[in-house]
């Protein structure tokens, strides 16, 4: 475990997690090695969080550990970030982050974590332009010839780990 560089990360990331590209506004990436410490086997990017949190809190944009890795491998390596962080950017509040229920994701290594739940996003709504073959998110649609709704993607669930005890402690259930 130790931090890296996002070009580092970049390929794993892009190959195995889900959503097969990084994020923006990289602050912060980890990587994940093999007991040799030469083949990389998990990543975790951090990102500068999202216009609504007002640099409040850290962005947990992306994460992905091999399965074939020992059980409780995530939560270990998700810990060792948050230590590195509280550190390194003591001017934020904590980490935010998503489950998404499309993935089968409903946050339980983020409770396991101490992260606390948050509440859900918005519904996000895709079109597709028929023309390009591009998905369109809801927040570029311009109503545009050529489009047809594709999907309306369920809420996410949203997760906090606050950086101060007292302040996860009184939240939590």
């Amino acid at each position: 475990m130790d931090s890296c560089g996002s070009r580092d990360i970049e390929p794993l990331i892009t190959t195995y997690h889900y959503l097969h590209r990084m994020p923006a506004g990289i602050l912060k990436c980890f990587i994940l090695l093999e007991s040799n410490n030469i083949i990389p086997v998990g990543g975790a990017v951090f990102s500068n969080g999202r216009i609504q949190y007002d640099g409040k809190y850290l962005d947990f944009s992306r994460l992905w550990i091999d399965d074939r890795c020992p059980r409780n491998t995530e939560s270990k390596f998700i810990a060792f970030c948050i230590k590195k962080l509280q550190k390194e950017f003591s001017n934020f509040e904590g980490i935010v982050t998503w489950a998404d229920p499309k993935q089968g994701h409903t946050g339980t290594l983020y409770k396991a974590c101490n992260f606390i739940f948050d509440g859900y996003s918005r519904s996000v709504t895709k079109y597709k332009d028929l023309f390009t073959n591009r998905i369109i998110y809801q927040r570029s649609y311009t109503g545009q010839d050529g489009t047809v709704l594709l999907q309306k993607d369920p809420p996410k669930k949203r997760f906090i780990y606050y950086f101060d005890k007292k302040t996860r402690e009184s939240l939590r259930c």
